[in-house]
C-alpha cells in the first residue's frame, strides 16, 4: 500500500512539471521575454533579446540573420549540460532556424555545448541560420516553450 509519504515526492514532481506539459506553451511578446525565464531538467534559460534579422551587421555574415541573446543558469545541485541545437525557433512559414555561430568579442565560433555547474550562471549570443518571421514558436530541448509574436 503507497502511503502519503511515499507518495509525495512523486505528486511533487508532477505539479512541477505543470507548467510546461499541462498548461501549454507560453504566448508572449518578444519584449517581454527578458521578465519570462523557462526552465527545463534544472536549467534556467532566459532570451534577453530576440531579432528576426538584421539587415546590416558588423559581420556581413550575420547580415539577414537572426539573433538570440540567453541567459542560462543550471538551478539544480550537479553539473547540467545546455546543448544550443536544443534551442530552435519555427517562424510563422514553417522555416526552423537554430544556433549556427556563436558570437563574443574575440571571434565567432561554432556554438558550442556548456557545461553548467551546479548554481552557475553564463550568457551567450547566436547568430541563428536564417531569417525569422514572427510570430514563432520557440522550443527548449523537446518542449515546445512559447509562441513568442513581435
Amino acid at each position: 500500500m503507497i502511503t502519503g509519504r511515499k507518495l509525495a515526492p512523486f505528486l511533487m514532481t508532477a505539479l512541477l512539471a505543470l507548467p510546461m506539459t499541462a498548461q501549454g506553451a507560453l504566448k508572449i511578446i518578444a519584449k517581454e521575454l527578458p521578465s519570462h525565464p523557462f526552465v527545463v531538467s534544472e536549467v534556467s534559460l532566459t532570451i534577453t533579446a530576440l531579432s528576426g534579422y538584421k539587415s546590416f551587421d558588423r559581420e556581413r555574415k550575420f547580415s539577414g540573420r537572426a539573433r538570440v541573446e540567453i541567459t542560462l543558469e543550471n538551478k539544480g545541485s550537479a553539473f547540467k549540460r545546455f546543448e544550443p541545437q536544443d534551442l530552435s525557433f519555427v517562424g510563422k512559414d514553417g522555416v526552423q532556424v537554430f544556433p549556427v555561430f556563436e558570437r563574443n568579442l574575440a571571434d565567432d565560433t561554432l556554438p558550442m555545448s556548456l557545461r553548467l555547474a551546479p548554481g552557475a550562471r553564463t550568457s551567450v549570443e547566436y547568430a541563428l541560420t536564417g531569417r525569422l518571421t514572427f510570430p514563432a514558436k520557440l522550443y527548449f530541448g523537446d518542449s515546445l516553450v512559447a509562441e513568442v509574436s513581435e
